[in-house]
């Protein structure tokens, strides 16, 4: 009993301290201070210093709308950040997204009502659950977080979205207008 505790010190201690190494000879916070830079070749010669935060993000401003089902035959906007997307409290209402505007989603029950927005011929163009035609567009900038996705509004996608609809309850749709 006391050999097998002993085993059981010796390779924590061990996992321990290697553990630690990792963390030891760096700034104070593990924090190397070079963090999002990314140094990138041009084929002149010369290398050239770009900053990055990890996520792609788009150069047009971003707006947040909060939405949640309804049991499973409905979604509500509970908050939209523009006022200008969705009004809020409506079962299903209209989604109007503006081209070049990027949008934050934060799904509430995602869980059990993945949100997709969708093409007229039901083609998935964006989607909670599975993958739809416009995620590989770096334009777009797909991101799933789970509750949260966000993506940009761009001229294709626009020109192909027709509905919002939870992946699984049929009944949770609305219509989505491109401005």
């Amino acid at each position: 009993m006391m050999n097998g505790r002993r085993r059981f010190l010796e390779a924590t201690s061990i996992a321990l301290m290697t553990g630690l190494a990792g963390c030891s000879d760096g700034p104070e916070g593990g924090d190397t201070g070079d963090e999002g830079d990314t140094e990138t070749d041009d084929g002149s010669g010369m290398d050239e210093d770009t900053e990055t935060d990890g996520d792609v993000e788009s150069s047009t401003s971003g707006a947040t709308l909060a939405i949640d089902n309804v049991g499973s035959s409905a979604w509500e906007v509970v908050e939209d950040e523009t006022g200008s997307a969705a009004p809020t409290g409506e079962e299903n209402p209209t989604m109007t997204f503006e081209v070049d505007q990027r949008y934050t989603v934060e799904n509430g029950g995602w869980s059990g009502h993945p949100f997709a927005l969708r093409a007229a011929d039901d083609t998935p163009l964006l989607s909670q659950s599975g993958d739809g035609e416009f995620e590989g567009d770096a334009d777009v900038n797909w991101v799933d977080n789970e509750e949260t996705l966000s993506f940009t509004i761009t001229e294709d996608l626009a020109a192909n979205l027709n509905y919002y609809t939870c992946t699984i309850h049929s009944s949770m749709r609305g219509d989505v207008e491109a401005a």
